[in-house]
């Protein structure tokens, strides 16, 4: 995880609307500290949501200062500038703020207030580079009467390149995991055919469009629709997408009248939305690099994964125990060539492009090597991606923009077949299973994973070789635990049975190579089992039925 940088010194303007010059502009106003602030870590309810405190715990992942919202009496000194404050970041210590000169130079004197970055006017057009869209085709032919294609119809070949369809069939489809869509709206989907199973089963938990400030994210924007619909799309015999039982949170975030740096901060700010609400997995299929106003243009020096504010956002989202899977970008046979930010971030999967062979796509980005990471993390079909239009229409594109959403939605079954992982073990499983881990490039990073090689590699590697039986139990059944022959019979550890809240349903020391749990009186449900020691720390899942 790259060190995080609270206290900065200064840090950037992030938008300017056109006019004179006591025109407000946006500014991201950061605070000195937290002290005096209301808010503690040790009653995290004030801030998070059950379900985003019980994501953490089932971690190990303690509440920090980080996670608490800023001090509100540094955000009340904000408006009694005359300034207005639109939004406040408990990872940033900042708040986002429209202000005049006079405004800002008042604020900036605030002895609480650290400073901000340049003062130049954006300018506005109608760009499209930040959405990491690639190209459209026409619809796919239809199947005639003597093919014999599964429900999936013509995107079978994006589940079966990652092993979904495996994951399907072994009854994960993303069921009970929650999955935090980042991107440029969503118009129509709560009308469409495709994603009436979505709605009618109320999976849809929240909603927030970061640029207008509202809850409705379905008025607007074309490409979170499409980009939905490769993860719970659901047409048999057209589209069937990878998680399309999980659940959603819905975040708009990207302005598209422009290319404004502003608009990682609302990624900051709907990361933690997700974070807050309790995602498990995020997807975002957008990527920055140039803007409006080149003055602000990032660098490939500045592609380091510590440097922009949308990687460090990804990277704090990160350690709040989720799973952010970023597109690459489409940039691979265009003059940039690299990866956007925030696919830079060293601990999200930066996701490439691949066709239905698993060939490189000319489009993917590559990864930079300014600091000798593997990027990107991994790869998925992006080439000839079946999806649907806003019009209900099904159509083939292109773009990492698929790619990751696609994987997304394995990332989560995944999860859900093996609730005992942290995130960052959910990605390790995933790039130990990846058809060239061992010899990654900057084309696809570690190469195409597969479900079911990952959940072979966690039974091998994760449990520490432990061997649980029976497993699943019954009624006064014990569950006898063996650890291999070359663990020290000495040995202690410190147990702990968790439920799939994160709540501890038994505790105590185990010794040997050998134990049963006392695992009779508990109901029936899905259980982790976490063991710490001197001879390593493991997990491992209990069933009980």
């Amino acid at each position: 995880m790259a060190k995080n940088r609270l206290l900065l010194v200064v840090w950037f303007l992030l938008s300017a609307l056109a006019g004179s010059g006591q025109t407000p502009k946006k500014y991201l106003i950061t605070f000195r500290d937290k002290v005096g602030s209301p808010y503690s870590v040790d009653s995290p309810e004030a801030f998070l949501s059950k379900r985003a405190i019980e994501r953490r715990q089932r971690q190990g992942i303690a509440v920090n200062p980080r996670d608490l919202p800023p001090n509100p009496a540094y955000v009340q000194g904000l408006r009694q500038t005359g300034a207005t404050v639109w939004y406040t970041s408990r990872w940033a210590n900042a708040a986002l703020v429209d202000a005049t000169p006079e405004q800002l130079t008042i604020i900036q004197q605030l002895p609480y207030v650290t400073g901000l970055e340049g003062n130049t006017a954006l300018n506005v057009n109608r760009g499209e580079r930040n959405l990491l869209r690639g190209t459209k085709a026409a619809a796919p032919p239809q199947p005639t009467d003597d093919e014999a294609l599964p429900n999936y119809g013509f995107s079978l070949p994006q589940v079966t390149l990652i092993g979904a369809d495996s994951m399907h069939a072994r009854g994960f489809h993303g069921e009970g995991m929650l999955i935090g869509v980042i991107d440029n709206g969503f118009v129509n989907a709560n009308k469409m055919a495709v994603f009436a199973p979505l709605f009618a089963e109320n999976r849809v938990v929240a909603t927030y469009d970061f640029v207008n400030r509202s809850p409705n994210v379905f008025d607007r924007g074309s490409h979170g629709t499409s980009v939905l619909s490769t993860l719970t799309g659901y047409r048999e015999g057209a589209l069937i997408g990878t998680a399309y039982k999980a659940s959603y949170v819905l975040i708009h975030t990207e302005d598209d009248s422009g290319e404004r740096l502003q608009e990682e901060a609302f990624w900051l700010f709907g990361a933690e939305f997700a974070d807050s609400v309790g995602v498990d997995v995020i997807n975002s299929s957008l990527g920055y690099t140039a803007f409006d106003d080149s003055s602000t243009d990032h660098t490939y020096a500045d592609l380091n994964g510590n440097k922009t504010i949308a990687a460090r956002a990804a990277d704090w989202a990160a350690a709040t125990g989720m799973v952010v899977v970023v597109a690459a970008g489409n940039e691979g046979n265009k003059a940039w060539r690299y990866i956007a930010t925030p696919a830079d971030a060293d601990s999200v999967i930066a996701v490439a492009a691949v066709d239905r062979m698993g060939q490189p796509a000319s489009f993917s980005s590559r990864g930079p090597r300014v600091d000798g990471r593997v990027k990107p993390d991994l790869a998925a079909m992006g080439a000839g991606v079946v999806a649907a239009e806003p019009s209900g229409s099904i159509v083939v594109g292109s773009g990492t923009s698929f790619a990751s959403p696609i994987l997304a939605g394995m990332v989560a079954g995944f999860w859900q077949a093996h609730p005992q992982l942290t995130a960052q073990q959910v990605i390790e499983a995933l790039k130990k299973s990846a058809s060239q881990y061992t010899s990654p490039d900057d084309r696809l990073g570690y190469g195409i994973p597969n479900f079911v090689r990952a959940s072979e590699w966690v039974a091998r590697n994760v449990g520490g070789g432990m061997k649980l039986f029976p497993n699943p139990s019954r009624g006064e059944e014990g569950i006898r635990v063996e650890f291999p022959l070359d663990f020290d019979p000495s040995a202690s550890f410190e147990a702990r049975l968790l439920d799939l809240r994160g709540t501890s349903v038994w505790t105590g020391t185990l010794t040997g190579r050998s134990f049963t749990l006392p695992t009779t009186h508990l109901p029936a449900g899905m259980y982790v089992l976490r063991l710490t020691g001197s001879q390593g720390n493991f997990a491992t899942k209990v069933l009980r039925l």
